[in-house]
């Protein structure tokens, strides 16, 4: 009969070639279904797509240069806010949004998306009063 050292070393190297072999088999954590590399985005829903473009049109209420924000007053009479950066094209005003500062009341046309729970202005127009 085998001695018992004989028999642990053959158990020992049959269980190590199943392991090897077996281990490119397993998905590493984080993989696909974890959304890690590897993984394919989730089917796009038609109701959660791109966020929507918009306009707002209203009267200028407020300017804050400093926080890059503008407050128009809608026709609705409601304040709506809406953040600008760099990118933000400034049509019919000169000196960009610091142009805007000191005239409330102009009449502005925003075109926006909203994201993050914050309307971010890409265009801002003055618009003529009719």
């Amino acid at each position: 009969m085998k001695s018992p050292k004989m028999v642990v070393a053959i158990a020992a190297a049959l269980l190590m070639t199943v392991c090897l072999t077996a281990a490119p088999l397993q998905q590493a954590p984080g993989g696909p279904e974890r959304g890690g590399p590897g993984a394919q985005a989730p089917p796009a829903d038609p109701d959660r797509g791109a966020p929507q473009v918009k306009t707002a049109t209203g009267e200028l209420a407020k300017v804050d240069v400093a926080m890059k924000e503008i407050t128009i007053k809608g026709p609705d009479n409601k304040d709506m806010v809406f953040t600008y950066n760099d990118a933000t094209q400034m049509t019919g005003l000169e000196g960009g949004a610091q142009g805007l500062t000191g005239k409330a009341g102009t009449l502005l046309r925003v075109t926006y998306q909203e994201r993050g729970g914050a309307n971010l202005a890409s265009r801002i127009e003055v618009q003529e009063k009719k």
